[in-house]
């Protein structure tokens, strides 16, 4: 009988320099469970990489058929062949360089743990960070089913603190499915479809009521905005994840940035796009706060103000119409569909 391994210490929250998590990477769940266990082997006060030491119980919960040692040996093939490419530019030169994230994994049964090395190379992506780089708590990313999910909830929290994320379709999709798939999901209707809306569904599961909105050129969607309330599961004293209880606090960004409203984290994801829309429209928080309260819980009403204002925004981000003063312009399309807004609403 082999001797048992020490087990070294699991930190709860892992660390990757933004650069690292935006740059396009395809993992399976398994794949990504590894990736994230094996980031909780690193704490920030130290100088040189740790090894990696995984019990296998902490990769696969639980067998869903076939053998759990297989499915684990080849995500851990597949991982050491993982390369991520970073591109830059400074002035009019680019630069690509391309990085290995695991250097060597030993899958052993016998001790029961999966063990092995960062790249070297990867240093400066994942240890003594102190600027532009994401955290999350392992635990969250551990009751995520799917890799897509991982993938889009790095993404995101790279960018809470900013509360909008706007991104090309095509960027997004590559960020989650690797820069090498030109084939899968090409159709923005399949991505949200199948990729999109399935990984929102789980990390509205944690209390992270992110939403999005497509933006289109003619028919095409060409990009994509997210709205990103900084509130989260959190991390409690005793190591377990506690659901949160508020959405973002306000958040002092450049006055062109979108503004901030308190929102509670609970709120109908429908809600929360007619906070977007009647922002982009460039209502007042007042009068954001003034609708909200006149619609309420309604879903007609609500569905009624996003199709009544689409024509508004449309024109206006297509800029086939010129306003003196959006802002104006909306209120008086609002005071017409909703007469009861009529007295009150300046």
């Amino acid at each position: 009988m082999q001797p048992a391994l020490p087990v070294p210490p699991q930190y709860p929250r892992a660390y990757q320099a933004n650069a690292l998590v935006r740059a396009p990477l395809k993992l399976t769940h398994i794949e990504a469970r590894i990736f994230a266990l094996a980031l909780g082997c690193i704490h920030q006060d130290q100088t040189e990489l740790p090894g990696i030491t995984i019990p296998l119980s902490r990769v696969m919960t639980q067998k869903k058929g076939g053998s759990v040692y297989e499915t684990i040996r080849d995500a851990c093939r597949s991982l050491m062949s993982k390369v991520v490419s970073i591109e830059t530019q400074t002035g009019n030169k680019k630069r690509f360089t391309a990085y290995s994230i695991i250097s060597y994994i030993d899958l052993n049964e016998g001790t029961g743990f999966l063990t092995g090395n960062f790249a070297p190379e990867i240093k400066p992506f994942l240890l003594q960070l102190a600027e532009q780089y994401t955290h999350v708590e392992i635990e969250s990313l551990l009751t995520l089913k799917s890799a897509h999910a991982h993938r889009l909830f790095w993404l995101l929290k790279s960018w809470d603190d900013v509360g909008l994320w706007e991104v090309e379709f095509d960027v997004l999709r590559k960020q989650v499915l690797g820069d090498d798939n030109d084939v899968t999901y090409t159709l923005f209707y399949d991505f949200k479809r199948y990729v999109l809306e399935p990984a929102l569904r789980e990390l509205h599961s944690l209390g992270w009521s992110v939403v999005y909105e497509p933006i289109k050129e003619g028919k095409k969607v060409q990009a994509i905005r997210f709205t990103i309330p900084q509130a989260l599961a959190k991390l409690g004293d005793d190591g377990m994840v506690v659901p949160a209880k508020t959405a973002s606090t306000a958040r002092s960004k450049a006055p062109q940035e979108q503004m901030s409203l308190m929102l509670d984290a609970e709120l109908p994801t429908l809600q929360q796009r007619i906070v977007t829309r009647l922002q982009k429209l460039k209502l007042t928080a007042p009068q954001i706060q003034h609708v909200l309260a006149f619609i309420g819980d309604d879903e007609t009403l609500m569905a009624k103000l996003m199709k009544a204002t689409h024509p508004l925004l449309r024109d206006f981000e297509a800029g086939n119409k010129v306003f003196d003063n959006l802002g104006g312009a909306t209120v008086n399309l609002l005071k017409t569909e909703f007469t009861g807004l009529y007295a009150s609403l300046k």
